[in-house]
């Protein structure tokens, strides 16, 4: 997460660094147990690393790294809040057509 990277001089930045890292740590892991975490999470990642053969549970890395992998993807989505999916309105049309015939 960066917290032992930091390059703090400022006391008040120093005593807010580490607080905010544990935050967001806690935060990625709320979010994997809640939305992010699937059966074969961990059977991927050993396929993937055979010499994770002993893993069992994810990773905080496995965790940040399926949230990245999240986000990046909602970014680049075609449908946005408020815009009606494509594949309704083809599937309405298409309805539509097999109505009519």
């Amino acid at each position: 997460m960066g917290v032992g990277q930091a390059r703090n001089r400022v006391k008040q930045a120093v005593e807010r660094t580490v607080p905010f890292g544990m935050l967001m740590q806690s935060m990625v892991i709320c979010w994997y147990a809640l939305h992010g975490h699937h059966p074969q999470d961990v059977a991927a990642r050993r396929l993937a690393e055979p010499w994770y053969d002993s893993k069992a549970e994810p990773s905080f890395e496995d965790m940040i790294t399926k949230l990245r992998r999240t986000l990046i993807a909602a970014r680049f989505t075609v449908v946005r809040p408020g815009q009606i999916d494509p594949d309704l309105l083809r599937d309405y049309a298409l309805a539509c057509a097999a109505a009519a015939a």
